[in-house]
């Protein structure tokens, strides 16, 4: 554990001639209180807080390919969300990589099965027609707007508030609907920021992509209360140069999503 590798560090220190020397000149009472202050704030320091507010935070999906000749430019649009004030607060962006283009001369990184088939299964709940990349969702709806223009329009739902808790990997997460909701499923995931991808052969051969909202991990959770506790892993791949948590509730396995909240990880966290 974290907290006992620092005590025994701390009496240590300077080959031992530092514990030592608090204990000549401080009494066992200041000492014992002096440890408990320094505890207490690193555990305060490792807590992390995310919360949604009462209005819907939207969740954005890109399903995207390195293997596609038409998705740079909206991987580019998504990656300039990171600059906008809204982030985290307004909408949560993920780039889901799909698996379905990885026979056409070059194998993205980033894609898994899981993702071809989330989008598939945006298709049978009728949230689309066709599966194709690059596909924008918006709330769990098609999207086909113009990226190019901006920032899209957001609604004025009043869905409730997620609230979360990251303690190192552990994460409680609580959803307050403003309706009367059970059945909800929980989603975390981790994203990664700043990639460079060169690509080496298929129809981005000789170019080099600049990746961010890039899915690495995905985590489901059912719950009947709309309390959840759920571990993160310690390591995911490839590194990044930083990460972010993206948090959305739905019902039951309907993925149109209630509420999202997210932000930034420490950029220390996975290292």
């Amino acid at each position: 554990m974290r907290l006992f590798e620092f005590t025994k560090d701390f009496g240590k220190s300077y080959n031992g001639q530092f514990s030592k020397y608090c204990f000549m000149k401080m009494p066992r009472q200041s000492i014992l209180l002096s440890l408990i202050l320094v505890i207490s704030q690193s555990v305060i320091a490792q807590e992390i807080q995310f919360t949604s507010g009462e209005k819907q935070v939207s969740l954005v999906e890109l399903y995207t390919s390195q293997g596609c000749s038409s998705c740079p430019p909206a991987d580019t649009w998504l990656s300039e969300l990171k600059n906008e004030p809204g982030l985290w607060t307004e909408f949560v962006p993920v780039a889901f990589h799909v698996s379905y283009w990885d026979y056409l001369g070059w194998k993205d990184r980033f894609s898994k099965k899981e993702h071809s088939s989330r989008q598939r299964l945006h298709k049978n709940q009728g949230h689309v027609k066709v599966v194709y990349t690059p596909g924008f969702f918006l709330n769990g709806k098609e999207w086909k707007k113009r990226f190019r223009l901006g920032v899209p329009t957001f609604g004025n739902e009043v869905p409730g508030i997620i609230s979360a808790t990251l303690d190192e990997q552990n994460l409680k997460v609580r959803y307050s609907p403003s309706q009367n909701i059970t059945q909800t499923t929980l989603n975390v995931a981790i994203l990664g920021f700043g990639y460079q991808s060169p690509i080496k052969s298929g129809e981005n051969s000789n170019r080099v992509l600049n990746e961010d909202f890039v899915l690495l991990s995905h985590l489901k959770k059912a719950g009947a209360n709309n309390s959840w506790e759920i571990e993160l892993p310690k390591k995911v791949s490839p590194m990044a140069e930083r990460y972010g948590l993206a948090i959305w509730v739905s019902q039951g396995g309907d993925l149109t999503p209630l509420q999202a909240t997210g932000g930034w990880l420490p950029k220390n966290y996975f290292r």
